[in-house]
C-alpha cells in the first residue's frame, strides 16, 4: 500500500507539472498573440492574421515557391504595404523602393541587409555580404570591371559563346522535338558566365549536359530556400537536413572541390591569361595572393557570386524574352523586322550597333516588367525611417515586390499583356499613347542605391547581342506538340533561391537570306 500510495503521488506530481508547463505555454502564446496582434508596434498594419502572429504564413509561400505570388495577391487584398511576418513589412511602390534601397551615408547603405542570404564564414563577398563596409570595398574594386572600356574588351568573348550557341542551333533546332529553351539558355550562359569571370571554358554547349555546378545549383535550388526559412525556426532547424538532396552530396563536395581548383589555377595564371576577364579586378596581378585558407575561402566566394551573378539574370532574361516573343506574333514580327532591315550582315552585329534598336531595348525591358529575376524581397533593417508616408520603427525588417510592382494596374496599363510599347520614347512610330502614364522609370529592375546590380550594363550588352543575333538567323517557333503559354507559365513557374522555369521546347529554324529584308 505504501509503494502504491508513493507511485500515485508521484504520477500526480508528474501531472501537476506537465499541467503547470502546459498551461504556461498556452498563456504565454496567448499573451503573445494578443501583444503582436494589438501592442505590437506593427499592429496597425494590415495583413493575413496568420502572418501577424507566426511566421508560418511566411515558410508556407515561400517552401511553395510561390512566395512572389502571395505577395501579389496580399497586396492586392491588403494595400500599398502589408505585414508578412510578426516584424515584417512588405512594400511596393516606387517611393517605397526608393526609400529603402536609395538612402546612404558615404557610400553605406542606411537600411542594412538581413541575414537572408547569409552562406557562413568568409562567405560575404558582393551579393551575400551583409557588412556595409565589407560590401563597399569589394564592390569598389568590382566597379572598373562593368566599365564601358572593360565591357568592351569583353566583347570578343562574348560574341565567341553566342556564335557558338547559333552554331550549335543550326545544327540542332529543326529536329522535330525541337531543343529544351530552359537547357540551352542555361548553357549558353553558364560557358559565357565561366569565361568572363575566371577565364575557363566549361563546354556545356559541346557536351548538351549540365556541368557538375550547375547540376548542384539547380538540385539544391529548393533547399537552399529551405535553409533560409528555417532560420526563423531555430528548434525546427535540424529538421530541414531530412529535405537535403543526398543523391547530390558528393556532387556538392565535388563542386567545391572543383571550384576551389578553379581559383588556385586563376591565381597562378595573373597577368598570363589567353583575354581579359573579370577575375583581374577580384585580384590584380600586382595584389599578394590569399595567405590563409580563411583568405582563399572569402576570394572564391567573391569569385563564384561574380560568375553567378553573370550565369542566373543572363539565362532568365534570354530564356523569358523568347518565350513571350514567341506567344505574341504581333511583337515577334516587328522585332525581327526591325533586326533583320537594321542589319545586312550577321557580323555586323555589336554592342555599339544593337544599342539604337528601340523596339529590341522596349522587349527586353518589358521581359523584366513581366517576369522579375530576382523576387526574393531583397529584406533591409530598418534604422526607424518613414516609408513611403509610413514610419517604421528601428529593427523592423522591411523588404519590396518588383514583381508585384511590374505587374500592378495602379503603375501600368494593361499590366499582364507584353506590350513593348509602353517602353518606347514618344518620337516612336509605334509608340502608343495608352501607356504614357505608366510608370516605367519607377521600377527598378537592376534595385537601387549602394547595392544595385554593378554588372546591369554588362548584362544589356549581352542581352541585346543575344537576341539580336538569335533572330537575324532564326525564326524560333513552337516545336510540334508545344502548349506551354503565358497562362501556363503563370501557373507552372517557381521561385525558390532562383526560379524553377518549365520546359519549353522549340524549334530554331534558319531563315533564308532572301527572305530576310
Amino acid at each position: 500500500m505504501d509503494i502504491q500510495h508513493l507511485v500515485s503521488r508521484e504520477s500526480m506530481t508528474v501531472e501537476v507539472i506537465l499541467g503547470s508547463v502546459l498551461g504556461a505555454i498556452c498563456v504565454y502564446a496567448t499573451l503573445r498573440c494578443v501583444y503582436l496582434l494589438y501592442f505590437h508596434p506593427l499592429a496597425k498594419f494590415p495583413g493575413p492574421r496568420l502572418a501577424a502572429v507566426s511566421n508560418i504564413w511566411y515558410a508556407r509561400h515561400w517552401l511553395s515557391g510561390r512566395y512572389p505570388w502571395a505577395i501579389e495577391d496580399a497586396i492586392r487584398n491588403y494595400g500599398d504595404v502589408v505585414r508578412v511576418a510578426p516584424n515584417e513589412l512588405v512594400f511596393y511602390t516606387p517611393q517605397a523602393f526608393q526609400d529603402i534601397y536609395s538612402p546612404a551615408h558615404r557610400g553605406l547603405e542606411i537600411f542594412r541587409k538581413t541575414e537572408f542570404q547569409n552562406r557562413g564564414a568568409n562567405l560575404g563577398g558582393i551579393i551575400w555580404e551583409e557588412d556595409p563596409v565589407k560590401h563597399h570595398e569589394v564592390a569598389r574594386k568590382l566597379f572598373p570591371a562593368y566599365s564601358p572600356r572593360s565591357i568592351r574588351s569583353l566583347e570578343p568573348l562574348i560574341h565567341k559563346h553566342l556564335n557558338y550557341f547559333v552554331e550549335r542551333m543550326e545544327q540542332l533546332g529543326t529536329r522535330h522535338e525541337g531543343v529544351n529553351l530552359v537547357d540551352w539558355t542555361h548553357w549558353v550562359a553558364w560557358d559565357t558566365s565561366q569565361d568572363i569571370a575566371w577565364c575557363e571554358e566549361t563546354g556545356s554547349m559541346t557536351a548538351e549536359k549540365d556541368p557538375v555546378a550547375l547540376d548542384v545549383l539547380i538540385s539544391f535550388n529548393a533547399f537552399a530556400t529551405m535553409i533560409q526559412v528555417f532560420k526563423r525556426f531555430p528548434l525546427l532547424s535540424p529538421i530541414k537536413y531530412l529535405f537535403a538532396p543526398v543523391k547530390k552530396l558528393s556532387s556538392l563536395a565535388e563542386m567545391e572541390s572543383n571550384t576551389r581548383k578553379s581559383v588556385l589555377r586563376r591565381i597562378e595564371r595573373r597577368g598570363n591569361t589567353p583575354h581579359p576577364d573579370l577575375f583581374e579586378y577580384v585580384l590584380a596581378a600586382d595584389e599578394k595572393p590569399p595567405t590563409s585558407e580563411a583568405e582563399l575561402l572569402h576570394l572564391g566566394s567573391v569569385a563564384l557570386q561574380v560568375m553567378l551573378g553573370g550565369f542566373g539574370p543572363m539565362a532568365d532574361w534570354y530564356y523569358f524574352t523568347l518565350f513571350l516573343l514567341v506567344n505574341a506574333p504581333e511583337c515577334y514580327r516587328i522585332l525581327t523586322e526591325e533586326i533583320r532591315t537594321e542589319f545586312e550582315n550577321y557580323d555586323d552585329i555589336n554592342i555599339q550597333s544593337t544599342a539604337n534598336l528601340h523596339y529590341l531595348v522596349a522587349c527586353l525591358d518589358e521581359t523584366l516588367r513581366m517576369i522579375s529575376t530576382n523576387s526574393t524581397g531583397l529584406p533591409r533593417y530598418s534604422p526607424g525611417a518613414v516609408i513611403d508616408g509610413h514610419y517604421v520603427p528601428s529593427g523592423v525588417t522591411v523588404q519590396s515586390s518588383v514583381h508585384t510592382l511590374g505587374r500592378s494596374p495602379k503603375h501600368f496599363h494593361d499590366p499582364m499583356h507584353f506590350r513593348p510599347e509602353r517602353y518606347l520614347p514618344a518620337s516612336h512610330p509605334l509608340y502608343d499613347k495608352a501607356f504614357a502614364n505608366d510608370n516605367t522609370k519607377g521600377l527598378p529592375e537592376f534595385s537601387l542605391g549602394p547595392r544595385a546590380c554593378i554588372g546591369r550594363e554588362l548584362g544589356w550588352a549581352e542581352a541585346r547581342l543575344f537576341m539580336s543575333k538569335v533572330l537575324w538567323r532564326f525564326n524560333v517557333v513552337k516545336a510540334p506538340g508545344e502548349t506551354l503559354d503565358i497562362e501556363g507559365m503563370e501557373r507552372d513557374l517557381l521561385h525558390f533561391g532562383f526560379l524553377t522555369k518549365p520546359r519549353f521546347m522549340v524549334q530554331f529554324v534558319p531563315i533564308q537570306r532572301n527572305t530576310v529584308r
